[in-house]
């Protein structure tokens, strides 16, 4: 299994059958993963979302790390914090789209910043990249600072959201912002 690791966190892409069990029960999923069992289930969005990409994963069952959503465990507590959803392999432009989802009692703490980073940095090792976007609500300013410190930049607003890029350069790796920080 495609595990990605930071200093607090390990993001893993769900597979077709863990995303089907987060989408009916949640914590037979944690428990299949050999998570700790939270009191946590997700919402209606979450799982009309997580339905979304399973039907990108059974259409893609080989690169169904693409389609899915990515699940963010605080190391330390073995316990999953948040999501990271992939919507689709890069398209004719080069472009992959992502969306993010914390937990409440783990915002603003870094874990978002740091899991998105690895993600980014795994995004841009395929060569049909060449930019990620991601979309904020207009009131939501902290997920908008988020976007601005990994290094993305605005470039269209529609009536809910504005949207925002980072491109690859020339050498495969990020070309705006400092992922380091």
């Amino acid at each position: 299994m495609l595990k990605l690791k930071t200093e607090r966190l390990t993001i893993f892409p769900l597979d077709k059958y863990n995303l089907e069990l987060a989408i009916n029960n949640f914590n037979e999923m944690e428990q299949n993963l050999g998570l700790t069992v939270t009191d946590k289930n997700i919402g209606i969005r979450e799982k009309n979302v997580y339905k979304i990409r399973l039907k990108g994963v059974e259409n893609n069952i080989i690169n169904y790390m693409w389609f899915t959503t990515w699940v963010i465990v605080k190391i330390d507590e073995n316990r999953v914090i948040g999501a990271i959803m992939v919507k689709g392999y890069p398209n004719k432009d080069g472009e992959v789209i992502v969306g993010y989802a914390m937990q409440d009692d783990y915002k603003r703490k870094g874990y978002m910043f740091e899991a998105l980073k690895a993600l980014i940095q795994w995004i841009f090792l395929n060569p049909d990249v060449k930019c990620i976007i991601a979309d904020t609500l207009k009131n939501n300013i902290p997920s908008q600072h988020l976007l601005q410190k990994i290094g993305m930049v605005f470039f269209y607003e529609d009536e809910e959201c504005f949207w925002w890029k980072l491109e690859k350069d020339h050498n495969g790796q990020e070309s705006k912002g400092d992922l380091d920080k």
